[in-house]
């Protein structure tokens, strides 16, 4: 009786083992060949993917990898951030010469403000915030800065402590999201940190359907922004890559030189 009952916790655990494990594989679509490495990427709600590039070119594919339009600044500075979350008006920090540059529909002139502009030294990162004001990081001693574009001034200054690599910067609502090689931090409107989500090698982070996926070097984290909590983990598929984004119900990770779809 005893040797039955082994027997059959032997083949139940067998039965769910491979299904378990087959709800982690990842399979192959296909492999989109790039000139050079992308160092900077989103994605718009239509799940157009954007990458940026350190010639400062900025390339928008459709959702099958489709380039759509193309920019570049004629300085050829280094893309290090990219927000499209009005996909009319991208917007690029370029970390270089420390500037922000608006594009309109990738057609006309861009809009361009230069951090000195607004009374600051070297800063780390910027992001539009969603009242047209920019959210700045800067340096020595770090802190988070709001700053008018109309009148070019501070309206919030707050001092913070992040790491010392600061990866990604955005907004979602009334919080502000930014990521680090430590984890993920949530901030509310007025700079006040909420939440701290410890994660090892993140690097980086994307919106989707009210949730943050965050991608680390071997899992992907899916988190409640207003509660601060991990929801859900899937395991990375086994390849090394600098990024990964949703694109529709698929996934693409960036590798030098190359963009590889995935499904799960």
């Amino acid at each position: 009786m005893v040797m039955k009952l082994v027997l059959k916790v032997l083949i139940l655990s067998l039965t769910i083992l491979p299904i378990s494990l087959w709800g982690q594989d990842w399979k192959l679509l296909k492999t989109m060949k790039l000139n050079s490495q992308p160092v900077a990427f989103s994605t718009d709600i239509q799940g157009n993917f954007y990458l940026g590039f350190q010639d400062g070119r900025l390339m928008k594919f459709d959702p099958n990898g489709i380039r759509l339009e193309n920019f570049a600044l004629s300085n050829k500075s280094e893309i290090t951030l990219v927000d499209v979350q009005n996909n009319l008006k991208p917007f690029l920090f370029y970390f270089d010469n420390q500037q922000i540059t608006i594009l309109d529909r990738f057609s006309s002139v861009p809009k361009n403000y230069h951090i000195g502009d607004f009374g600051l030294g070297l800063v780390s990162i910027a992001c539009p915030a969603p009242d047209g004001d920019f959210w700045i990081l800067g340096n020595n001693p770090q802190r988070l800065l709001k700053v008018n574009t109309l009148r070019k001034s501070i309206v919030l200054e707050v001092q913070v402590s992040l790491g010392d690599t600061v990866k990604q910067m955005q907004t979602y609502q009334n919080l502000l999201l930014i990521g680090d090689e430590d984890g993920l931090k949530i901030f509310d409107q007025f700079g006040a940190i909420i939440h701290t989500i410890n994660i090892e090698a993140l690097t980086n982070f994307q919106v989707i359907n009210e949730e943050i996926y965050v991608y680390s070097s071997e899992w992907i984290y899916i988190i409640n922004p207003f509660k601060g909590n991990i929801i859900s983990k899937l395991s990375m598929p086994d390849i090394q890559s600098s990024a990964m984004l949703k694109i529709k119900n698929d996934f693409i990770t960036i590798q030098s030189k190359k963009v590889i779809f995935f499904q799960k």
